[in-house]
């Protein structure tokens, strides 16, 4: 797996390389600041972090070298190999459908960077948006963080007569099945959110005869209470690949723990660093609206002991992150988090 996952990495390098190179960002033997590479570029303005992450990964890849803030190319810029897409893949456990996809965003790199273009309109042409939206999460490192993480919900306890869960941001449901599958003998009270209608509508459609299945809207960046979500009222709270999506993490991690009752536990999965892969890809629905302030930081993605911090802060306990950095798993760059409401 992580032979596969290094030469994707390597690919997708390539595929950073190429629109540099074709579009005359960044030709051999010149020198620019990322100011200038964007500009040269033409990258709309709420996209240029991604251009800057770009550049970082080609730089710790040796890709790229800098003096006084401005790179250039060292040595030969690593080649695209996208015909490997397919076999990589397949290998790293994804659906059939993932290659193609990402070959086509590939292809549309620099209009949708510049804004002629726009990535969610482009996936949703090519089928199911649920199953388009969800595909990059159907993976060997997301399934074994989604079945450690649903192995940590069956040993959570109830306060009362059932277990009372909160998902947040459910979307395409891949931490649903597995949590629903671990508490199938367990009765229960399951909520399962997502800001988006296109998401609660599918579980509801998918979900309905589960028992104690409830479905609903939910914006993280909103009061939950306001929401319908009473305080110390459940005894679970998940989050899959979701609470980096927040704009204001502090404030979403207190609206979480206020819901949550004493000792009641939050599992959540999230990524730890860029994935190079995601670059030239998903992290494009990272960028804020048009409309939206800009990103305060390039950094999409905590590293556990600032998720460690965030969560104290909040009233939390964190007790575990798996897996540990030794694993073959956690090359994927992906970590589960289990932390507790502590009393203060």
């Amino acid at each position: 797996m992580n032979i596969a996952l290094n030469e994707l990495e390597h690919v997708s390098l390539g595929v950073m390389a190429q629109v540099l190179l074709h579009t005359q960002a960044l030709p051999l033997q010149v020198w620019r600041s990322a100011g200038q590479i964007n500009q040269a570029l033409g990258t709309a303005p709420r996209h240029a972090w991604i251009v800057r992450r770009w550049l970082a990964a080609l730089s710790r890849a040796g890709a790229l070298c800098e003096d006084a803030e401005r790179l250039a190319w060292q040595g030969t810029p690593p080649k695209a190999a996208v015909e490997n897409l397919p076999r990589l893949y397949a290998e790293l456990g994804f659906p059939t459908s993932m290659a193609p996809l990402h070959s086509q965003v590939i292809d549309c790199l620099p209009g949708l960077l510049r804004d002629q273009l726009a990535l969610a309109p482009l996936l949703l042409q090519t089928g199911d948006p649920v199953a388009v939206l969800g595909a990059y999460q159907h993976n060997l490192f997301t399934t074994a963080i989604n079945q450690a993480l649903a192995a940590r919900a069956a040993e959570v306890s109830a306060h009362g007569d059932r277990l009372r869960v909160l998902e947040l941001g459910a979307g395409a449901a891949c931490t649903t099945h597995a949590v629903l599958a671990a508490l199938q003998a367990r009765k229960k009270s399951y909520r399962f959110t997502d800001i988006s209608s296109l998401f609660s509508g599918a579980a509801q459609r998918q979900f309905r005869l589960e028992p104690g299945m409830h479905f609903g809207l939910l914006d993280l960046d909103r009061d939950f209470a306001q929401q319908g979500v009473e305080a110390r009222s459940q005894d679970l709270v998940v989050a899959g690949n979701v609470l980096h999506n927040a704009r204001d993490l502090p404030r979403s991690l207190g609206q979480i723990r206020a819901c949550l009752r004493d000792g009641g536990s939050l599992l959540f999965s999230e990524s730890i660093a860029d994935n190079p892969a995601m670059l030239t890809f998903m992290h494009l629905l990272l960028s804020p609206p048009a409309n939206a302030p800009l990103r305060g930081t390039d950094e999409a993605f905590m590293t556990p002991d600032a998720w460690g911090q965030a969560l104290q802060s909040r009233g939390f306990q964190l007790l575990e992150v798996w897996p540990a950095a030794t694993d073959p798993l956690a090359a994927a760059g992906q970590r589960l988090f289990h932390a507790i409401g502590v009393s203060r």
